[in-house]
């Protein structure tokens, strides 16, 4: 687990504020469209305290898509009708009351953060669930709420009436596993101020990949993948961030793990063995 979520190179401040423990998780519906010309139309969040797991002060809003089309894909997914969206507000109105918060949390956290635009730290569930789950069989909000698993029946009350793919219903969900992240990770941190400085770069960085998303080796465990196509994925020119990012994590740990220091009669030097 150490590799997969590495302690911060920096020296904590001995005269450093203590962490702020909220964290406002936040998901949005959209109209479906590329980010230049989509429209968020739905906000949906819960605070988190990560000192003691408690969920609250659910908040959600419609927003008025200002025109944009609404792509039927999209719509179908979330089910969010026009009728529904009839006398929203516009989205500099609706977007005010989340945006005061220390720290954001989201699923796919570069997605919501470029719709929002809302200024402060920002976690991302998915490449922290990578991290802390990575034998899971797929790291999707709803497979990760399957496969963990996560038990949502203690707040059931704040999902009533609502569906997978509503933003607070994911908020929510999002949140129960933020909870359940911090629970395999925090033992690992100094404290909370540690733990947030690590899933923060985490967030920042690529994704992690437990496995393959393609090629001969699709499905394929990362730690399984033979030395050449991980180098051959790092030598590519446009290969995927993720799958550059894993290749090289890899490679590197490999190349940490199969040395081993030689006896002081031969210099000190370093030879590669299995690891």
């Amino acid at each position: 687990m150490s590799e997969l979520f590495p302690p911060a190179q920096s020296t904590p401040s001995l005269f450093a504020e203590p962490a702020p423990a909220l964290v406002r998780v936040i998901d949005t519906e959209t109209a479906g469209q590329r980010l230049e010309e989509d429209a968020v139309i739905e906000i949906g969040s819960v605070d988190l305290d990560l000192s003691t797991g408690a969920i609250s002060n659910p908040m959600q809003t419609f927003c008025d898509p200002a025109g944009a089309v609404i792509n039927p894909h999209a719509r179908k997914v979330h089910q969010i009708t026009d009728a529904m969206l009839a006398g929203a507000p516009p989205f500099a109105e609706a977007v005010k009351p989340f945006a005061a918060a220390p720290s954001f949390a989201a699923q796919r956290a570069s997605f919501d953060r470029s719709r929002l635009r809302l200024t402060g730290r920002w976690l991302c569930t998915h490449k922290l669930a990578l991290r802390a789950f990575p034998g899971v069989r797929a790291h999707g909000l709803q497979s990760l709420v399957k496969y963990v698993p996560l038990d949502l029946k203690p707040v059931e009350p704040l999902l009533s009436g609502l569906h997978p793919h509503r933003a607070l219903y994911d908020a929510v969900a999002t949140a129960v596993l933020l909870r359940r992240i911090a629970e395999a990770l925090m033992p690992r941190c100094h404290d909370l101020a540690d733990f947030l400085e690590r899933a923060e770069r985490v967030s920042n960085e690529p994704a992690l990949l437990a496995k393959l998303r393609f090629g001969r080796h699709k499905g394929i465990e990362l730690a399984k993948v033979p030395d050449d196509y991980l180098e051959w994925l790092v030598r590519e020119p446009g290969m995927d961030a993720d799958a550059v990012f894993t290749a090289k994590h890899h490679l590197k740990l490999r190349q940490i793990r199969g040395a081993r220091m030689l006896p002081p009669a031969y210099s000190g030097a370093a030879i590669e063995r299995p690891g």
